[in-house]
This record gives C-alpha cells, sequence and structure tokens, in this order.
C-alpha cells in the first residue's frame, strides 16, 4: 500500500520537475513547486481546523474572558480566595486554548512528510556538494536540506498574498474576531497599578498630616 501510495504520487509530482531542460535548475524549480503546494495545503488544514472548531474556540474564549474578569473583581475587592478560585478556572481554560491553538498549528506539517517520503524514494541519493564544510552537515546537503531551504521562501510568500485568498481571508476574519474578544478581557496589571497609586496616596497623605 505504501509504494502505491509514492506511485500515485511521482506521477503528480515529477512533472514539476521537468519543466527546464537543466536538470539541477529543474529540481530546484520542482522542488520549490513541490514546497509551495506543502504551504498551501498545508495552511488549508489550518484553516479548516479552525473553522470547524470556531464555535468551541469562541466558547473557551468567553469563558476565559469570564473567568479572568471575575478574578481581576475580586482583587479589586481584596477577596484573596475567590481571586484564586476564578484564576485556577481561568488558567485551565487558557490551557485548552493553547494546546487546541498548538493542535490547529500542527495541520500545516501534514503534507510534508508524504512529499520528503516521495523525494525519498526519487533522489535519496541525490547530495549537493558545498563549498566548503559545515559543522553538523559536512561537505554536501541531501533533498532534506533543499527542501527546507526553499520551503521557507514559499511559506514567506504565501503570508505576503494568504490574506487576499477568498477561503483564507475567511479565516483570517475569524483569527481577527478571536482576537477582538480578548480584548474584552480586564488586565489585573491595571488593577494592581491603581492599587498602588492609592497606597502612594495615601502614603502622601499620613505624611502631610504628620
Amino acid at each position: 500500500m505504501y509504494e502505491k501510495w509514492l506511485l500515485y504520487l511521482d506521477k503528480a509530482f515529477i512533472p514539476f520537475y521537468r519543466l527546464l531542460d537543466d536538470p539541477v535548475l529543474a529540481y530546484f524549480l520542482g522542488t520549490f513547486i513541490l514546497a509551495a503546494l506543502c504551504v498551501v495545503i498545508g495552511e488549508l488544514l489550518v484553516g479548516i481546523a479552525i473553522y470547524m472548531n470556531r464555535h468551541h474556540v469562541k466558547k473557551l474564549t468567553n469563558d476565559l474572558i469570564h473567568w479572568n474578569n471575575l478574578a481581576v473583581e475580586a482583587v479589586k475587592k481584596g477577596d484573596s480566595e475567590a481571586y484564586h478560585t476564578f484564576n485556577k478556572e481561568a488558567n485551565d481554560v487558557y490551557g485548552k486554548l493553547f494546546f487546541l491553538s498548538i493542535a490547529h498549528s500542527a495541520a500545516c506539517l501534514v503534507p510534508i512528510p508524504f512529499v520528503l517520503a516521495w523525494m525519498q524514494m526519487r533522489f535519496g541519493a541525490v547530495e549537493f556538494p558545498l563549498p566548503f564544510h559545515v559543522p553538523g552537515l559536512g561537505s554536501s546537503v541531501n533533498y532534506i536540506f533543499t527542501f527546507v531551504v526553499l520551503y521557507l521562501p514559499a511559506y514567506w510568500l504565501f503570508k505576503k498574498v494568504k490574506g487576499r485568498l477568498p477561503v483564507f481571508s475567511k479565516i483570517e476574519e475569524i483569527i481577527k474576531e478571536s482576537g477582538r474578544a480578548v480584548e474584552e478581557m480586564k488586565s489585573l496589571a491595571d488593577v494592581l497599578e491603581e492599587k498602588i497609586k492609592q497606597s502612594q496616596l495615601r502614603q502622601k497623605n499620613a505624611v502631610q498630616k504628620v
């Protein structure tokens, strides 16, 4: 089954490596196209994951704002016990949001193993000599190194145009909506700053009375 998948991938990918006559240039062009495809498909998978979980993310975000604001209010009132209770709930929700965001981000890496498996079959024995010895790499690099080097500019270029594409602009709006909701969270730093100012004012008044 694994070999059959590689054969299917071979039929889909190898035309990218035959666009130019020069074999070296053709290799780098083909690999860049594959890297760009990995970026697009990966970002599409991330978008699908975010879209499917948007209601769950919205609920968690609202819960986070709720418990955080209650914790801040408890600090204002000087209720230490209530603060620790509400803060624990907020931290639990934040942990869920954090790991969910990691899971969403990991979706962008899904296509890469399939591409690298195919490249191993096609270019596993190919190495590109380096002009000098590099610690950790040696004097030559293989298909993995060239793929990673080309993946980075492909990722950067896609990020530049991502917001202009219909499907991805919708996902960007969902992410921005969550960001705008988080702005409703009250800041504990503001409360502490206010308490410090009040303490300094009381000290100043006490000194003036003396």
